[in-house]
């Protein structure tokens, strides 16, 4: 068996609705991935509002693919 170590956690239940936890215990490694998940989209929903407001999300994928490889090209040159 796995050395565990059992710890109490206090949060709100807001915060337990926003994670989807059920009950009242959760492995860490599973709290762990609900809260990286959340804030992988919280991130995301950041990233496309700044690209609306900026005019980037008309760009097409061709468009975004020749900025990657010039911004490759440019690094790979400084080293």
């Amino acid at each position: 068996m796995v050395n565990c170590f059992l710890m109490k956690v206090k949060i709100k239940t807001a915060t337990k609705k926003k994670y989807g936890i059920k009950g009242n215990e959760i492995d860490f490694e599973e709290l762990e991935k609900k809260i990286i998940l959340s804030l992988a989209r919280d991130n995301l929903d950041r990233a496309v509002k700044i690209a609306r407001e900026s005019g980037l999300s008309k760009m097409t994928n061709k468009e975004i693919n020749q900025i990657i490889k010039e911004t490759r090209q440019r690094a790979s040159a400084r080293n």
